[in-house]
């Protein structure tokens, strides 16, 4: 299948560019691999080529078999990703470079130094990628896959006859990428291509029989990469958090600390408990405050629910020690008036508690 040189370069123009909207800012943990990209790669690769003849060659000479072909190439690269929080990355990227790759074997059943041989000058892809980032983080781990095209150049017989076009094949790979620093990422790539084959006439002054020449081309690849995101500016330093504000000089404080994850009244807790039942009831009737906290290691709607639970836990023993319900005033604030502050993820003793307050 042919496919012009103007053609492959609209194509990968057409992968290339998004609307501008597409452009907005998805943050998924410290990384943001969503956006357009640009970028260059060099590699090098190693395969097989092949001269098919039809009619076969004076000595019943058919195929070269395979020509080892191998050399450099180098280019550059542009894309688009759509990221999720849960740290899936997706896209479609496309790359065109020119190429070294190359080899030649003597012509079956030619004297020597009559070579016939199959090279490549230029290639191109466009392909989808799917990735995942553990943890939405900055390693990206991918596999990708599309279309390859490219020419493929033979050449053989004595005088030598030439024949080149470029072909449409396809293309298959993994690798990983990192992103090292604000906007810069690095990748390592392993990918296969197969352009499929090209066919040229060769005369018979040529070839010592007039013959059609099939010349097949593939190749494995290592490449590596250096990319530039435009639409993954650094994050934002996350907000200072909120400093509790002071209580009241004349109010009384009692504090009841929680386990990690646990709603459950430990003895240590019982004792604060006790205490705060005997200052209600040693001092004037007031309603008390009974408010319920969490560290920062989970998600908001769980650490509202589990901040409730401990209050409540807490309400109902002050209860059993004669402190009224009608005079409690019971809430949970969750992960918010940190006592110690704190990044979210963070297990903070101090935070995970019930304060008593008694006006």
């Amino acid at each position: 299948m042919r496919f012009s040189l103007t053609g492959a370069a609209a194509a990968l123009l057409l992968a290339s560019f998004v609307p501008s909207g597409a452009q907005a800012q998805m943050v998924m943990g410290a990384t943001n691999w969503t956006g357009f990209y640009l970028g260059a790669n060099v590699g090098g690769a190693w395969g097989t080529g092949k001269e098919s003849f039809n009619p076969a060659l004076p000595g019943g000479h058919s195929t070269t078999g395979d020509i080892n072909i191998r050399g450099p190439f180098g280019g550059g690269t542009a894309g688009f990703n759509w990221g999720s929080p849960s740290g899936f990355v997706w896209g479609i990227e496309g790359d065109i470079d020119g190429t070294g790759i190359g080899g030649s074997k003597n012509c079956p059943g030619a004297a020597p130094g009559i070579n016939c041989g199959v090279s490549n000058s230029w290639q191109g892809t466009v392909r989808g990628r799917l990735g995942w980032a553990p943890g939405a983080g900055n390693l990206l781990w991918f596999v990708t896959g599309g279309a390859a095209f490219g020419d493929i150049n033979a050449v053989g017989g004595a005088p030598v006859v030439h024949g080149s076009n470029t072909e449409v094949g396809w293309t298959a790979g993994a690798g990983a990428e990192y992103m090292f620093a604000p906007q810069w990422s690095a990748k390592l790539e392993y990918r296969h291509v197969d352009l499929g084959s090209d066919s040229f006439a060769c005369p018979a002054a040529s070839c010592g029989v007039a013959t059609s020449v099939k010349a097949s081309y593939n190749n494995d690849a290592i490449l590596a990469g250096l990319n530039f995101h435009f639409g993954a500016p650094p994050p934002p330093p996350p907000a200072p958090a909120a400093l509790p504000a002071p209580p009241p000089a004349a109010a009384k404080v009692f504090i009841v600390f929680f386990d990690w994850d646990r709603d459950t009244i430990t003895p240590e807790g019982q004792a604060i408990i006790q205490q705060a039942a005997d200052a209600y009831r040693a001092g004037a009737p007031v309603q008390i405050q009974v408010t319920g906290y969490t560290d920062r290691s989970g998600s908001p709607g769980y650490n509202q629910r589990l901040s409730e639970r401990r209050a409540n836990n807490v309400a109902r023993a002050l209860a059993a020690l004669g402190v009224p319900k009608t005079q409690m005033a019971v809430s949970g604030r969750g992960e918010n008036d940190n006592r110690v502050p704190t990044a979210p993820g963070v297990r903070e003793p101090q935070n995970r508690r019930v304060e008593i307050v008694a006006p």
